[in-house]
This record gives structure tokens, C-alpha cells and sequence, in this order.
């Protein structure tokens, strides 16, 4: 992840995607939001030696179905192991309260709590064959 800052969303099947999160902070709103379908709202924040992590969900969370492994995320980074319920962005977070791409260890843990699902395309398509069904 270079460049511009860039996030990570778990949905609850637990695909992992990582999404670019802009310069500004009202383009890092915007991203956000975009990622989770819905008003966000930070639910946790982890304070560790590296640095801080957000994880944020969608203001109606309480609608979606439990995720296991943004729950199972938080708590291997240091956080409570409160369920967590519908899509989640975890991002790394400044002093000043400003977004910040996750760190390295962050990611790596990520990916192995994921385990081997390949990243979602930021874009989805659905095939002709989806929508007919």
C-alpha cells in the first residue's frame, strides 16, 4: 500500500478489500462511507506501540449480522472482543485524529485471520447469470 493512505473493509463472509482512502478528510468520509453502504461511526479504537487503529462501522450495524472475523481482528490487535456486527474498516489513525493506512503488522494479521480469500475488487460486477437468479 503506497502512495495515498489506503484502509481495509471486512465484510461478514470475511472478505477482505482494501480501500484508498484520499488526502483530505472529508475524501477519507466520503471512502468510508462508500465502503460500508452507510453513515460511520467509529467503534473502537486500539492504541499500540506502532501506533493507533480505528475500526469503524456503519451507524446501523445493529441490522447486520455478527462479524466474526473483524471481531476476531480486533481482539488479535489489542482490542475488546465485543462482536462486531456487519462490515467493518480498520484503518491507522493520527494523534489529530486523522486517517492513516494501517500498519504492516495490522495488514499481515488481516490477511491471516482472512485466511487465503482473495481480496474484492473495489468495484464488484455481477454476471448476467447472478442477476437472472
Amino acid at each position: 500500500m503506497t502512495g495515498q493512505p489506503h484502509a481495509i473493509r471486512i465484510d461478514t463472509a470475511g472478505a477482505l478489500r482494501e480501500i484508498p482512502l484520499g488526502d483530505t478528510p472529508r475524501d477519507q468520509a466520503r471512502a468510508v462511507s462508500r465502503a460500508l453502504l452507510d453513515a460511520p461511526a467509529v467503534i473502537r479504537r486500539i492504541d499500540q506501540p506502532d501506533g493507533s487503529i480505528v475500526v469503524i462501522g456503519g451507524k446501523n450495524r445493529e441490522q447486520h449480522p455478527p462479524n466474526r472475523h473483524a471481531t476476531a481482528l480486533a481482539h488479535a490487535l489489542g482490542g475488546h472482543l465485543d462482536d462486531i456486527r456487519g462490515p467493518a474498516v480498520f484503518a491507522g489513525v493520527t494523534a489529530s485524529d486523522r486517517l492513516v493506512s494501517l500498519p504492516e503488522a495490522a495488514l499481515t494479521e488481516a490477511w491471516e485471520i482472512c485466511g487465503a480469500r482473495q481480496a474484492v475488487p473495489t468495484t464488484e460486477h455481477r454476471t448476467t447469470e447472478e442477476n437472472d437468479s
